[in-house]
This record gives C-alpha cells, structure tokens and sequence, in this order.
C-alpha cells in the first residue's frame, strides 16, 4: 500500500467514478483500475461494487475510506516535519467560489507570489457544497466560501466577513422611482441571476417564494462578468455581492435598489479541516488573508 493507491482509492470514492477519477488525477483509467485491485490485494477485501457502470463502496470499503482520510492527513503532517528549511515551499492547493476567485483573490495571489515564489498554487473553483466535499477528502489545503456562518464541527474558520448584496439595475430601471422595493416590486419584472445551486441565489429565491412571488428569470450563467453587462443594457434585475460591483456602482453604471425585505445574511469565510495539518506554505496564506481582511 502506497499514498498514491490511497489518493485514488479517496477520489474514486468521492466520485463514484473511476473515469472521473482518471481525469482528476491525471491517469488513464486502466491505471486508476489497476491501482483499486491491487488494494483490494493487498487489504484482502472488495472496496467497490461494480454493477453495470455504476461503482459504489462496499461496507468494508466505507470502514476503508475512514482510516484513508486519516493515513493521507497523517502522511501530509509527516513530510512537514521532513522539512527544516528556513524557505516557505511546496504545493498550496485552494477551493474558492468563482465570484471570490473572479474579484477578491486576485490581488492577495499576487501577494503571496512576490512574498512566497517558491509555492506552487493550485486553484479549484466550485460551489460551497463540492469545496466542503474536497476538504473532506483532502483534495485542497482551504477553501474560502461565500455562504452562511458555517457551523460544522468537522471544519475550522480560520477568518470571516460580512458581505452586503445588493439589488441593481441600469440608470434607468422603472423601480428607481421607488423609495424602497420590497419582492412583490420584483413579481413583473425580468431577473437575470447567477446559476441554480448559488448560495446568494438560493437566499432570494426563498425570500420570493415565502412572500409567494413568481420569479421571472430571464437569463442565468455562472459568469458576473456577463450578468454585469446584461443588466448594464437593461435586461433586468440582478442580485450579486457588493465587492463584485464596486466599478459600476462608482461609475453610475448600475444602480443599488433599496431593498426593504429580509437581511441577506452571506460571509466569506475561509476554512479548513480540523485534522489539517497546516503546512507553512498554507499558515503564512492564511496570515495573509487574515492580515487584509
């Protein structure tokens, strides 16, 4: 048994997917399978049913995967004691949102390069579901979530953020004639929104559902960029987090709708395993974001 026969037994786990598997990790998929049944050898026992093209973990494989998680966090806390050079170095790998990795992350990157040049970043972008999902299966070093107050006892904050989201529309929205907009201001006009499983979405579709007001989407994507530019040109309503909309709010480009409904209650938080070992590359990261926050 090696680590890497255990980061592929834990990927495939995750995923349920050798062929997915493969991709992540940059194999082919008869490498992926050879490793699995040489396990399987090896532990003396089935980690996987395989029925048709479905896998999923036998009952020995689920026990398995308990003590895998534990020898990888294990493994990682060993090759830092390996290392006594005064140089901060290695792998730092980080699960951030797109709209903080699009808006907030850049310049603390940029940071941490000129201080640290000798760490090689990793990026993974998702929602705040699959980076708790790549923690978990320590696929990633942190993750910086847009989200509510996490309160799982399995992850530790390691530092967090209010963040306002506001209403906006182009100069000449109808609804600016409003002192203030409540959500059945919102029933006839046209919305365009980030993509379904977005946290700050899933906030005020439930604001508008439990006042029984129909949404009308008129367009949805993953990307603000986009969603900016749309509303800028008059195709609706759109809600996204204040630091993403700075520039056009500055210049008059988009306009904040005073929102008289239900707070949105959404923060940045940065987190990480509790049984992580933190690394000085992701100590001196987190110093940072802490530093600038």
């Amino acid at each position: 048994m090696d680590m890497k026969q255990l980061v592929t037994f834990t990927t495939v786990a995750r995923l349920n997917s050798f062929t997915q598997a493969a991709n992540l990790l940059g194999y082919v998929q008869s490498a992926i399978t050879s490793q699995i049944q040489l396990l399987e050898k090896e532990l003396g026992i089935q980690l996987f049913e395989r029925i048709g093209k479905k896998i999923s973990l036998t009952s020995e494989g689920r026990e398995f995967l308990l003590y895998a998680k534990q020898l990888l966090n294990l493994w990682e806390n060993a090759k830092g004691i390996a290392s006594d050079s005064d140089i901060i170095k290695g792998t730092l790998s980080i699960g951030v949102v797109e709209s903080i990795c699009g808006f907030k992350l850049p310049k603390i990157l940029k940071e941490y390069n000129e201080l640290y040049p000798e760490v090689e970043i990793v990026l993974k972008t998702g929602n705040s579901r699959e980076l708790q999902s790549l923690l978990r299966d320590n696929q990633i070093d942190v993750a910086i979530l847009l989200d509510s107050a996490i309160s799982h006892s399995e992850f530790v904050i390691k530092s967090s953020q209010e963040e306002p989201v506001s209403l906006l529309v182009a100069p000449n929205h109808p609804l600016l004639l409003k002192d203030s907009v409540c959500s059945e201001d919102l029933s006839k006009h046209p919305l365009v929104l980030t993509r379904q499983g977005c946290f700050f979405r899933n906030i005020f579709e439930k604001i508008l559902s439990d006042t029984n007001v129909a949404s009308k989407i008129t367009l949805e994507t993953s990307n603000i960029q986009t969603i900016k530019q749309l509303t800028i040109l008059g195709f609706g309503i759109t809600l996204l987090p204040r630091f993403t909309v700075l520039n056009e709010l500055d210049s008059k480009q988009l306009i904040e709708l005073n929102w008289n409904g239900p707070a949105f209650d959404i923060m940045t938080q940065v987190i990480c395993h509790k049984d992580k070992w933190i690394s000085p590359s992701l100590k001196s990261f987190i110093t940072l974001i802490q530093e600038r926050t």
